[in-house]
C-alpha cells in the first residue's frame, strides 16, 4: 500500500485507484466503508456509493497533486510561472519582458493637424492598424503646421511579436480631419518580442550557472546569459591554425548574442577576453581599461530569419478547425534558438498540446516557402529561424 510521504526518492503519493481501495477497504489506522456497512455493499460506479467514493477519491487525488506541483516548484527545472521567477532569483536570473514592434509611417496630411502621441498619457494617442487589426499608435506627438507628407514612428499597442509586412500598415483608426493616408513602406526598424516563456527561461538559468567557471568558453557564455534583455548567447571558439567550419579565424572566438544592452555585453566579453585572442563579429563596442585606455570589443547580433510551414490537419472528431487560431499558437510558441533547425516532428507536437483532437500530415518547413522537407537549418549561423502566422498554410481534410 502506497503512502503519501516524501522521502529521500522525493514525494510520493496515492494512485487514484489506491485512494478509491483505502476508501473501501479501509487502513490499518481507518475502517473502509465494506466494515461499516458490511461486505455486500454495492459500490459500483453507477450506484449512489460509487458516486460518492468517485467524488472523494478525485478530490484527494487533486489535493495531492497540488502537493506534488508545490514540491516540484522548489527545483527550478520544473517550477512554472510566478515559482519559477522566485527561484531563478536565488541565481540572479529574471524573467525577460517582452518588447513592442516599431516601424516607420509615411503620413500625407491635407491641412495643419495636431496628432497626440504615447508621450501623452492623459490623451488617446493618434491609431492606425493593418488588415488584420493590428494597431500602431504614433510614438511622440506631432504638431503639423501645413500640408505635405510626414514620416513618424509607430509602435504596436500590444507587446510582443508582430509580424510587419510592408505596404500593409493603411488603416486609420483614430479618424483625424486632415489625415489623409497612411502606409509603411519598410520593414520595422524593431521586432518586438514576445515575453519569456518558462522553457527558455529555464534553458537560460541553466546556463548562468557556468558564471563561477573564471576564463572557460562556458564561463563566458554563463556571463553573456546573466545579462538582462539577453534570451540566448552563442559563442565559437577557434583553437587551430587555420580558419573553421563556422567561419570564425585562428585563435579567435566569434559571441552571437540574442537582446540585450551592447554595452553590457561588451563588457562582459571582456571581462572573459585574454590577450591576443582574435573576436569575429560585426558589432563594435569599446570598452575602457583601468588605465583610461580603450579595448574594442566584436561580436554579432542574432539575425532573425521567417520561415514558412505547410501541413495538413484532420479532428479525429469531425469538430470545427480554426486554422487562424492554429497558426497563431504556433507562431507564438514554436521558439527556435540560434541556429537551431525548425522541424516538423516538434510543430506536430505543439500541435498535440494546443489540442489532442488534431492530428497533422503531410508537413513541411522551408526558406522560401518552396521545396518543403522535414527539416530546415537557418541560412547563416548567426540566424534566428522565426514562424509568422502569416507563413503558415494549413489545409483542413
Amino acid at each position: 500500500m502506497a503512502e503519501n510521504i516524501i522521502d529521500g526518492s522525493g514525494i510520493q503519493i496515492e494512485t487514484y485507484p489506491e485512494i478509491v481501495n483505502d476508501i473501501i477497504n479501509g487502513t490499518q489506522q481507518v475502517p473502509g466503508l465494506v466494515r461499516i456497512y458490511g461486505p455486500d455493499i454495492n459500490v459500483g460506479s453507477n450506484t449512489p456509493d460509487g458516486n460518492l467514493i468517485n467524488i472523494f477519491a478525485l478530490s484527494k487525488e487533486d489535493i495531492l497533486q497540488l502537493c506534488v506541483a508545490i514540491y516540484d516548484s522548489f527545483d527550478p527545472d520544473q517550477a512554472v510561472g510566478v515559482a519559477l521567477d522566485a527561484i531563478s532569483q536565488l541565481c540572479g536570473i529574471s524573467r525577460q519582458g517582452g518588447s513592442y514592434t516599431q516601424t516607420n509611417v509615411v503620413l500625407v496630411a491635407t491641412q495643419a493637424v495636431n496628432l497626440v502621441g504615447l508621450d501623452n498619457p492623459a490623451a488617446t494617442p493618434f491609431t492606425i492598424s493593418d488588415a488584420n487589426n493590428n494597431q500602431f499608435q504614433l510614438v511622440n506627438s506631432q504638431t503639423i503646421s501645413a500640408a505635405g507628407t510626414y514620416t513618424y514612428l509607430f509602435q504596436s499597442a500590444n507587446i510582443g511579436f508582430t509580424q510587419v509586412i510592408p505596404n500593409t500598415i493603411t488603416n486609420i483608426v483614430t479618424i483625424t480631419p486632415g489625415v489623409a493616408t497612411v502606409n509603411n513602406p519598410s520593414v520595422p526598424t524593431l521586432v518586438g518580442q514576445d515575453q519569456e516563456t518558462d522553457a527558455a527561461m529555464r534553458i537560460r538559468r541553466q546556463q548562468s550557472i557556468s558564471i563561477p567557471s573564471q576564463g572557460s568558453l562556458n564561463g563566458l557564455i554563463g556571463g553573456l546569459q546573466s545579462i538582462y534583455g539577453v534570451d540566448q548567447a552563442v559563442v565559437y571558439e577557434n583553437n587551430t591554425g587555420t580558419t573553421n567550419a563556422y567561419g570564425v579565424p585562428p585563435y579567435s572566438i566569434w559571441c552571437i548574442v540574442n537582446g540585450g544592452s551592447s554595452q553590457a555585453i561588451g563588457n562582459m566579453i571582456y571581462d572573459y577576453w585574454f590577450p591576443g585572442v582574435g573576436m569575429k563579429g560585426s558589432q563594435l563596442v569599446p570598452v575602457t581599461n583601468i588605465d583610461g585606455s580603450s579595448i574594442n570589443i566584436y561580436y554579432d547580433k542574432a539575425v532573425y530569419e521567417n520561415f514558412y510551414s505547410q501541413f495538413n490537419v484532420h479532428s479525429k472528431s469531425n469538430s470545427g478547425v480554426n486554422t487562424t487560431a492554429i497558426a497563431s499558437y504556433l507562431s507564438d510558441n514554436y521558439v527556435l534558438n540560434i541556429y537551431q533547425a525548425a522541424d516538423i516532428t516538434t510543430m506536430a507536437s505543439l500541435l498535440r498540446v494546443y489540442s489532442s483532437d488534431l492530428v497533422m500530415s503531410s508537413a513541411g518547413v522551408s526558406l522560401t516557402n518552396s521545396n518543403f522537407t522535414s527539416e530546415v537549418f537557418p541560412s547563416a549561423y548567426l540566424n534566428k529561424l522565426v514562424l509568422p502566422a502569416a507563413n503558415i498554410t494549413i489545409s483542413v481534410i
